[in-house]
């Protein structure tokens, strides 16, 4: 049986599946355990937590292990820290990180990791820190000093013509 959180309830600890809406009731937040304080504006989420969006038609997945989500006054989600075994799922895109930082007026989204992962269809880029334009699909890889950004990448095939 799963249970529902709805942000205006103020509550100090859930256990089970509980779920945190935004007040536009777009941006949803569950996770095996979940608190919330009201007076901090905050809710942490772990155990299979999953934030979850959408942008331009497309819906925005994150997971990880841990999420720390952020509120304005008004109860908007501000910004979003995931952290372990992180995955961003958006479109034909899956990113793969250690941690991400998500600003959610910008809707940009930095992660790191010793192999930050970026998949689109069958290519792929590797790299320590990845910044993501999520409305514009736009993504910046970085790599450490040490390392350097690979990329794996298949032209389309063009199809003949007969």
């Amino acid at each position: 049986m799963k249970k529902y959180l709805i942000l205006a309830l103020s509550i100090s600890m859930c256990v089970c599946e509980e779920s945190v809406k935004n007040s536009t009731d777009d941006i949803q937040i569950k996770a095996d355990n979940m608190q919330y304080d009201t007076s901090h504006k905050y809710a942490d989420a772990s155990g299979n937590a999953r934030l979850s969006y959408m942008i331009k038609n497309s819906i925005v997945t994150l997971k990880s292990n841990h999420l720390h989500a952020e509120f304005d006054d008004k109860g908007n989600l501000t910004n979003a820290i995931a952290e372990g075994d992180v995955e961003i799922e958006y479109d034909n895109t899956k990113l793969y990180a250690t941690k991400c930082v998500h600003t959610f007026n910008t809707n940009v989204a930095v992660c790191t990791g010793n192999d930050v992962k970026l998949i689109q269809e069958k290519n792929e880029v590797h790299g320590t820190e990845a910044t993501l334009d999520i409305p514009t699909h736009i993504f910046t890889m970085q790599a450490s000093q040490q390392e350097q950004v690979t990329c794996v990448v298949y032209p389309k095939q063009k199809e003949d013509k007969q």
